[in-house]
């Protein structure tokens, strides 16, 4: 195989997991070696220096990226800076086209100017989903309002939205994968 991705994220709710999934799917089928670590539970079982990506993301909740990923850059600085790298959301304002500008300034320009010697190769927000059921009762009358905010008057609030494009997820790590082939 030519090439060895490593995948590391946080997730909530599933959605980043998922979309995590598809990423290390899409490369496998390339010929990448691709590993994925949710950093919640675990650690990469390789030295950073073995890979030839390092990919890290996160969902958002509240404007916030899940700790583990911050924690992971901030304890990895030094060797993330010698590797090529690249940053991702999944976050409900990459499904609404008015909110991706501010979305990709708070959730991925931010980080690279948290670290500027990060350097990531490429960024990309991608779709999540809001599924009222998995939520507490205080997060679900938080997020129905925020949601309904941005629905036609009269529009019916599903159970669930999702705002996932497979194409661009897929797409992306292709993309990913040609800077690492020799």
């Amino acid at each position: 195989m030519a090439g060895k991705i490593l995948i590391c994220y946080g997730s909530r709710y599933g959605t980043t997991t998922e979309v995590v999934q598809e990423m290390k799917k899409t490369a496998e089928e390339l010929g990448i070696s691709t590993e994925t670590a949710f950093l919640k539970k675990e650690k990469p079982s390789s030295s950073l220096h073995e890979y030839d990506l390092i990919v890290i993301g996160s969902g958002i909740a509240a404007g916030r990226w899940t700790n583990e990923p911050l924690d992971f850059i901030k304890n990895n600085i030094e060797i993330l800076t010698t590797q090529k790298t690249a940053l991702f959301v999944v976050c409900g304002d990459a499904g609404n086209p008015d909110r991706c500008d501010e979305a990709q300034k708070m959730y991925l320009d931010s980080i690279s100017e948290q670290y500027p010697e990060l350097n990531p190769i490429s960024t990309t927000l991608i779709g999540g989903v809001f599924d009222f059921k998995k939520y507490n009762f205080a997060v679900r009358a938080l997020v129905k309002r925020i949601v309904k905010s941005n629905l036609s008057p009269g529009e019916e609030l599903p159970e669930k939205i999702d705002y996932r494009d497979w194409d661009k997820v897929r797409n992306w790590i292709q993309e990913l994968t040609q800077q690492i082939q020799p």
